[in-house]
């Protein structure tokens, strides 16, 4: 009998964080020098149990968890046409290998379905990675946060 020889194609999915996938989410983690630049997804998790416009993505490459990230609606004053993504990691097993900008591309879909036209996020100056990836993806620097985070948006 033949083998299927074919290479699997590794499809990207955004699934919604829950009870079958926290877990999983949970256990990622990041590079040592990365740890600092982001919230870890625990208190992602924790945090969106008070927040119900709070909305967690599981970042899924052939049905396993390799990322999550979390967006939201603009809530003060609220506006369903402005979406921030405030949290978005991928493992530092699977980083580096495209991944990024495929989860974006996902992203600005269910944000445009939703009846986004802003989609807004932020970095520390610090972190290089993140900064490449959003300024390669078409997000543009527009200003600095209180906290000196560096704000960037993208018009869909």
């Amino acid at each position: 009998m033949l083998q299927n020889t074919q290479p699997r194609s590794n499809k990207i999915t955004l699934n919604d964080v829950d009870q079958h996938n926290y877990l999983d989410c949970i256990r990622l983690s990041l590079l040592p020098e990365q740890q600092e630049n982001l919230a870890s997804n625990a208190i992602t998790i924790a945090q969106s149990k008070f927040e119900p416009h709070y909305r967690l993505k599981a970042i899924c490459l052939n049905q396993k968890v390799i990322g999550m990230l979390a967006f939201c609606h603009e809530d003060e004053p609220e506006d369903f046409e402005l979406f921030w993504l405030f949290r978005f990691m991928i493992d530092a097993r699977h980083q580096n290998q495209g991944y990024g900008s495929r989860v974006l591309a996902l992203l600005v879909e269910e944000v445009r379905a939703l009846g986004g036209k802003h989609l807004r996020t932020m970095h520390k100056p610090a972190n290089r990675q993140a900064s490449r990836v959003y300024q390669a993806f078409g997000f543009r620097e527009i200003g600095t946060l209180d906290d000196g985070d560096t704000l960037l948006t993208l018009e869909l």
